[in-house]
């Protein structure tokens, strides 16, 4: 009996043994698995507010480009580009100087205006126009074709232009065909893809030159929508196959091609120069400048060198009388003279040049009749430095004094050498006398003495 009371109870003691280790694992496995559970929530909330920072972050950046963007909806600007050279201005509002430049802005701005009504937000938009063009260049088209009127009020009108709207230029891209083309290209990449750049009108569409810059954009619809072309008065070929609008303004532009040639002297010109009377034949001079010439009209040898060599009854080369050109000729060298402007006298005297383009002297515009004879006589005003004993048929400069027994300059004078050479013609040099000495200046004429 004892025997097996005590069996019983060490029984039962280990059970209990039991019991308590299994209580023991179980509630260490609670406390691991709690503290396993306090890491995540942890890292959770660790999370959570990472998101919520993260999504706080995005909402304030969210907010602050809706306010750039409601910015950019009332700062929006409409871009104009005008190639000058290729879209000129009416003649009326050119001939009215500032007035009219400041007519042509307030014109163009109202044009643009009411084509843009279509657009979302235009109402707010500012309009800036830049009109790049060769200045130089135009004021010698005009002076070449006998524009006067417009070539003395350009500079004017270019100014008013730009002083009557604040965000209008009209600028000179300077000499050179490619000047303005540069200048409009590279703004055109600039600006269009400015977001608060909403449109841009381009007055490019005469040239073809311009059209591989456009080509990126026409496949894009919101370029296409972005970018208008302004009518010239002929639209260029390869323009026809491009997707942008084009708009037509009027009473802006002129509607009729300048003239490629200058009109005739005899003709009355629309210049200031039109009351002017046709060239007369020369007066008469005094015995020390009288020749006796072939005759008593212009040459009309183009070139005028190489020319006859002619002496005088002392075997003294002397210069060969041109004729006596007109006032207007007279003043339309002087225009194309002018700023600094030199003429090349091997190319107009000879037609020799070989420069090409490496000349510092100018070969533009080609001069004709009166005008080649009032460069060939201005060319004469600086000596040769063989004077007299020139016999080069070549030489473009001056052998005797063209002031005559009239020169008041005594020993200053250029030609006091030769003021004891009698200037009539006595013969002319034999062909054995030619190219002795004298030389070809390439730009003296265009500087006198």
């Amino acid at each position: 009996m004892d025997g097996n009371m005590s069996s019983s109870l060490i029984d039962r003691l280990e059970a209990f043994k039991r019991s308590d280790e299994e209580r023991q694992n179980f509630i260490e496995g609670l406390i691991e698995s709690n503290n396993k559970l306090e890491n995540e929530l942890k890292v959770a909330n660790s999370d959570h507010l990472d998101q919520l920072n993260s999504r706080r972050l995005w909402q304030e950046k969210a907010q602050s480009y809706e306010n750039k963007l409601n910015e950019t909806a009332t700062n929006g600007f409409l871009l104009c580009l005008i190639d000058g050279d290729g879209y000129l201005f009416e003649d009326s509002l050119i001939n009215q100087g500032a007035a009219g430049g400041g007519e042509a802005a307030n014109r163009l701005l109202n044009h643009i205006k009411r084509s843009i009504q279509q657009h979302e937000g235009a109402i707010h938009w500012k309009i800036i126009v830049r009109v790049h063009a060769n200045i130089e260049g135009l004021l010698k088209k005009f002076a070449y074709i006998g524009f006067t009127d417009e070539e003395k009020a350009l500079r004017q009108f270019v100014a008013g232009f730009t002083q009557s709207q604040p965000l209008f230029d009209f600028v000179d891209a300077g000499q050179g065909k490619e000047r303005a083309d540069h200048k409009i290209k590279e703004q055109l990449s600039l600006f269009v893809n400015n977001i608060q750049c909403k449109h841009i009108m381009l007055g490019v569409a005469h040239d073809n030159g311009y059209v591989p810059t456009l080509d990126p954009y026409k496949s894009n619809p919101g370029k296409v929508s972005q970018i208008s072309l302004l009518k010239p008065l002929h639209l260029g070929r390869e323009f026809y196959g491009l997707p942008f609008e084009v708009v037509q303004f009027d009473s802006i532009f002129r509607t009729a091609e300048l003239p490629n040639d200058r009109p005739p002297y005899k003709l009355q010109n629309r210049s200031a120069y039109a009351s002017k009377q046709p060239p007369q034949p020369p007066p008469p001079i005094s015995p020390r400048k009288a020749q006796p010439a072939l005759n008593n009209h212009l040459i009309t040898r183009n070139p005028i060198y190489p020319g006859p060599v002619l002496l005088n009854k002392d075997d003294e080369r002397v210069d060969e009388y041109l004729g006596t050109p007109s006032e207007f000729a007279e003043e339309l060298l002087k225009s194309y003279t002018s700023n600094g402007n030199k003429l090349c006298n091997i190319h107009h005297l000879l037609q020799r040049c070989n420069a090409g383009p490496r000349c510092p002297y100018s070969h533009e515009p080609t001069l004709e009749g009166e005008e080649l004879i009032a460069f060939a006589l201005r060319a004469r005003l600086t000596a040769c430095h063989a004077r007299s004993e020139c016999r080069n048929s070549m030489c473009v400069l001056g052998h005797v004094c063209p002031r005559g027994v009239n020169c008041t300059r005594k020993n200053t004078c250029y030609f006091c050498k030769v003021h004891h050479v009698d200037p009539r013609v006595d013969h002319e040099a034999t062909e054995m006398e030619y190219g002795g000495h004298g030389f070809i200046k390439a730009s003296g004429g265009a500087d006198g003495e």
